[in-house]
């Protein structure tokens, strides 16, 4: 029997919103961590990285916000 999202009972808005959770936990937590040492690795000037993690970091909190805001929208409904 082929995978497919339905056989497992998720919706695919369910199945995006559990990967775009997962892009905002790597951005938060990996992407001032990991992507300033990459940067730093690849020779890039320090005021150049630095902007960027913290880019990174805003955007993934940004993410997290927004995500569970529409979280806390679709249980109240119910």
């Amino acid at each position: 029997m082929p995978y497919s999202l339905q056989s497992q009972g998720l919706t695919m808005k369910e199945a995006v919103r559990a990967l775009l959770m997962l892009l905002a936990a790597f951005l938060t937590f990996g992407g001032p961590t990991y992507l300033i040492y990459i940067l730093e690795k690849m020779d890039a000037p320090h005021l150049l990285s630095l902007p960027i993690g913290l880019a990174s970091f805003t955007v993934g909190i940004i993410l997290f916000v927004y995500l569970l805001k529409g979280e806390r929208k679709v249980g109240a409904s119910v």
